[in-house]
């Protein structure tokens, strides 16, 4: 297909881009209603559920939880106040800090 663009005025160029980028957004949205349309046959002929699919967008939101992490320290005024060190430092471990004590001493 050879279109002779340079014969054509600016305006006219602009009312054909108009029509070609509608034309783009009508075919775009109508493949993605056919793909849309398989994906829910084929899901239908698995006995796949939604949930099933959505974990298949976002595989980082269904991946394996991480386990609960052992604490590392331990509040020496308080022994059921303990930190495994990861996250924010409880206020207990930041006065003991505070009060020149080290992790080291506080150490599980």
């Amino acid at each position: 297909m050879d279109i002779q663009l340079e014969h054509l005025s600016l305006s006219e160029l602009q009312v054909l881009r108009s029509k070609v980028d509608q034309e783009i957004e009508k075919r775009q949205s109508e493949i993605r209603k056919e793909g849309l349309e398989k994906i829910k046959q084929l899901a239908a002929e698995y006995g796949l559920s939604v949930d099933e699919l959505k974990a298949l967008a976002n595989p980082t939101k269904t991946s394996a939880k991480r386990g609960s992490v052992p604490p590392k320290y331990r509040d020496p005024s308080n022994p059921k106040n303990t930190w495994t060190g990861r996250g924010r430092k409880p206020k207990w471990v930041e006065a003991y800090l505070a009060s020149n004590g080290s992790l080291e001493e506080i150490a599980i």
